[in-house]
């Protein structure tokens, strides 16, 4: 019973008015009983205050440990995230309202289709509508439904609650509740995917066969993405699989149409260094001529940390996964912080098997070397599909020809060491919204240049700390580097909510002048590419004394203006001088990865609309082709002051050092100084 009003108080309290009772109402029903014109006692049944209290929203993470039971699990009982903790963060990042679709490529058995039955689960409880649950077959719906869908609803207090008590509502393709319906359905069978308007949708093993062409209609998700349309604006589609090929449709998925990739990032419990876990890191003694059978039944396999060399066993790989979070791809941002802050519709997940509690190293290193040693095409897809989650033709159909010439410009160079032929390093800031592209260029007298560093910096404060304090080993010496002159694009749209890039750019670019006068240390200046053919590639700005908003710049402020074109044709022809073996070849170092190589042949030289051959963007990110270009100018004879060619020979300045320190005459022990002759 709630008593709304109090019969032994002659006034009514405001503070006693009730959620749902509006405060225009309220106030009215207050002033009748104080007239004496009313007095009310309003009773609820349970099943109504059931309806009208209004639930709490929390994670699906959250909600999972409190209200899912495993039955049919290695590790049967309440829901624990520490036994997989890299799905919390999948299934948190599908809660986001913005978040329409997610596409999952993962390893077989790593729990991610348990993390949809959980968040099945929490929309049932927190957020009602009606649901499509698709398999690629009807066996396997029937299954699915009668083993795991009836026991996620039968085995949870909170979600027990909704049934409606007929028997007949726990069908093999139908869950009835008494606020929604679980539809089930397999993509072979277009009438199980027609005609229900859904709010969310979950497609599972979209890369097994029954998801391609369906009779004379389309294909098995097209069908699925149209039961949303009534929905569209709080609709969410999970699509979940093991890869299969590169055509297939979780690839497709991941790799073309997700917005943002995210990957899991393990932190190393010896160093705390965090890095994406791979393949090459997994070590065994042996070579690929090892007893796989022994490593296997012994669990003799480790992982390297990639940053300290520590060794790790199944116990520190699950403390380090522990300890781990979704990155975006590209970036150092936290998966769900970038989500919040560019709001993507479709957010992507890779998950590897070495992830997996239940899956050991040993058995990662058993399947490669199984291919290895059998040389079976069959064998290297079931490792590259089961254990690294990427389609078979990862390496052959991926890569495109141009990837393909970039990485051939490795060298034996270690990431972050600078070689000894170099005297300045370069670096370049490509500025965008959520985070600043970066690359690092050694450079030698003739032009010669090597990637020593690439990435992604979070903020204006990590580029001055990263400008101010890094320093780089030089191969075989004792000696260090810094950066020597570096660079920061100052185009861009806005950066927040009152003010542009480009005016942060100038007002960052301001001040941190000023501190690098105060400390010391490199200049970094501001570029801007031309909007015309130059007949040069670099020239000096006019001096700005206004911001584009008419803030005033103290001092004035003059940027550098590329001709981007011509930059980007001098990035080229350095990988081609390096590919030949040339004199002013650019090099790379030993670790540089394909994300790298497909920001580089992001552009191609075309004809544009106005009949003028010019460089064209063909994918999104081309963040680092700008870099490089950046880098590269920072480096030319043409930059004010003069480029690296003015440095003196680091040979001859070595040998003349060695040959100041020669002791005195009369055995002192002193040395002679660089003055006397």
């Amino acid at each position: 019973m709630i008593e709304l009003f109090e019969k032994e108080k002659p006034g009514i309290r405001i503070d006693k008015r009730p959620k749902w009772c509006s405060k225009d109402l309220w106030q009215t029903l207050c002033g009748l009983m104080e007239n004496g014109m009313l007095a009310v006692d309003v009773q609820f049944s349970k099943a109504e205050r059931k309806r009208l209290r209004k639930r709490k929203q929390i994670n699906p993470s959250v909600w999972a440990e409190k209200n899912r039971v495993l039955v049919k699990s290695r590790l049967p009982g309440q829901w624990k995230n520490d036994v997989t903790p890299y799905l919390v963060g999948i299934m948190d990042i599908w809660a986001l309202p913005f978040v329409r679709e997610s596409s999952i490529c993962k390893g077989p058995q790593t729990g991610v289709s348990e993390a949809a039955m959980n968040f099945l689960g929490s929309r049932i409880d927190l957020a009602p509508g009606d649901v499509l649950y698709t398999f690629p077959n009807e066996k396997l719906t029937n299954e699915n439904f009668e083993d795991r869908l009836h026991d996620l609803i039968k085995r949870s207090v909170r979600l027990r609650s909704y049934m409606t008590g007929n028997k007949k509502d726990l069908s093999q393709d139908r869950i009835n509740l008494q606020h929604m319906t679980i539809y089930g359905a397999w993509a072979s069978s277009v009438a199980t995917l027609s005609n229900k308007p859904c709010r969310y949708a979950f497609s599972d093993e979209i890369d097994k066969k029954g998801y391609g062409m369906s009779s004379n209609e389309a294909s098995s998700l097209a069908l699925i993405i149209k039961r949303l349309i009534t929905f569209y604006d709080i609709s969410k589609h999970i699509m979940i699989s093991s890869p299969s090929d590169t055509s297939g449709n979780i690839w497709i998925e991941l790799t073309q149409n997700a917005d943002v990739i995210g990957d899991y990032q393990v932190r190393c419990p010896f160093c705390d260094g965090q890095q994406i876990m791979k393949m090459e890191q997994i070590k065994w003694q042996g070579g690929s001529k090892a007893d796989r059978k022994k490593i296997r039944k012994d669990k003799l396999a480790w992982y390297e940390c990639e940053h300290c060399q520590g060794k790790w066993d199944d116990r520190l790989r699950d403390k380090a996964v522990q300890r781990g979070e979704w990155i975006a791809r590209g970036t150092s941002i936290a998966l769900e912080t970038w989500c919040r802050i560019n709001r993507p519709e479709h957010v992507g997940f890779h998950v590897p098997a070495w992830l997996s509690h239940f899956k050991t190293l040993s058995q990662c290193a058993d399947s490669y070397l199984k291919y290895r040693q059998s040389k079976k095409k069959e064998d290297k897809k079931d490792h590259l599909n089961a254990i690294e989650a990427l389609p078979s033709e990862e390496f052959e159909v991926l890569m495109e020809k141009e990837d393909k010439d970039v990485l051939k410009c490795k060298c034996d160079l270690p990431p972050r060491v600078v070689p000894a032929a170099a005297v300045a390093l370069t670096a370049y800031f490509d500025m965008q919204k959520v985070g600043f592209p970066y690359v690092v260029r050694a450079w030698s007298r003739d032009y010669t240049r090597w990637l020593i560093d690439y990435g992604m910096l979070g903020s204006f404060g990590e580029i001055e700390d990263f400008l101010f304090d890094m320093v780089y080993p030089v191969q075989d010496s004792d000696r260090q580097m810094r950066v020597w002159r570096a660079g920061l694009d100052t185009g861009g749209g806005k950066y927040e909510k009152d003010i542009s890039s480009t005016e942060k750019a100038y007002l960052w670019l301001m001040d941190v002048r000023s501190r690098a006068r105060n400390v010391g240390g490199c200049r970094i200046w501001g570029t801007k590419g031309s909007s015309r053919p130059m007949p040069q590639k670099i020239k000096m700005g006019n001096v700005l004394t206004k911001t584009p908003s008419g803030k005033a710049l103290k001092m004035g402020l003059r940027l550098v203006i590329l001709d981007t074109d011509q930059m980007k044709d001098m990035v080229y022809e350095g990988m081609v001088n390096a590919i030949k073996g040339d004199t002013g070849g650019a090099w790379l170092h030993n670790k540089t990865d394909m994300a790298y190589a497909r920001q580089i042949t992001a552009e191609k030289k075309k004809e544009n609309e106005k009949g003028v051959i010019t460089w064209i963007r063909e994918r999104k990110n081309n963040h680092y082709l700008d870099c490089e270009s950046g880098a590269a100018a920072l480096a030319n004879f043409e930059w004010p002051g003069g480029g690296v060619e003015r440095f003196p020979d680091p040979a001859r300045t070595r040998a003349q050092e060695q040959k100041h320190k020669q002791p005195m005459p009369g055995g002192s022990g002193r040395t002679r100084p660089s003055w006397r002759r």
